[in-house]
C-alpha cells in the first residue's frame, strides 16, 4: 500500500494556493466593478427622476431629499433615497440649468478620481 509522499502533498497544496490567490483575485476586481455599475446606474435613475421632479414642478430640485416629499398632499413619496454600495449617500449637485448626481465612491470623501457622476461629462 502506497501512500502520497510529503513533496507531493505540497505540491498540491502550493498549486490549491495558486488557484485560490488568482481566483480571490478576479472575485474581488469583479465585484468592484459590479459595484461600480450599481452606482453608476442609480446615479442615472436619481438624475432621470430629478428631470420628472422638474416637469411636475416646474422646477429643478434642490437636493435628493427634497424628492423624498410627495408632489402632492396624501400621495406617497415621490421617491425613496438608497445608500450607494459603499454605504455612502448619493449627492445632487445643481448648477444653472441642470443636476448632476454623484457617489464618493468607494473611499467616501467627495472630489476624488473613484467618484461616480451622472451625466459622466459633469465630473
Amino acid at each position: 500500500m502506497r501512500g502520497f509522499t510529503l513533496i507531493e502533498i505540497m505540491v498540491v497544496v502550493v498549486i490549491l494556493g495558486l488557484l485560490a490567490t488568482f481566483g480571490g483575485y478576479h472575485v474581488i476586481q469583479s465585484y468592484r466593478h459590479g459595484s461600480e455599475e450599481i452606482a453608476r446606474a442609480k446615479c442615472k435613475e436619481y438624475y432621470d427622476k430629478a428631470h420628472l421632479w422638474q416637469m411636475q414642478k416646474q422646477k429643478l430640485p434642490e437636493s435628493l431629499d427634497e424628492m423624498t416629499a410627495p408632489l402632492r398632499p396624501g400621495e406617497r413619496g415621490f421617491t425613496d433615497l438608497v445608500r450607494d454600495p459603499w454605504g455612502n449617500a448619493y449627492v445632487l449637485e445643481r448648477d444653472r440649468n441642470d443636476v448632476s448626481i454623484r457617489s464618493w465612491g468607494e473611499d467616501g470623501r467627495g472630489n476624488t478620481d473613484d467618484d461616480i457622476v451622472w451625466p459622466e461629462d459633469a465630473g
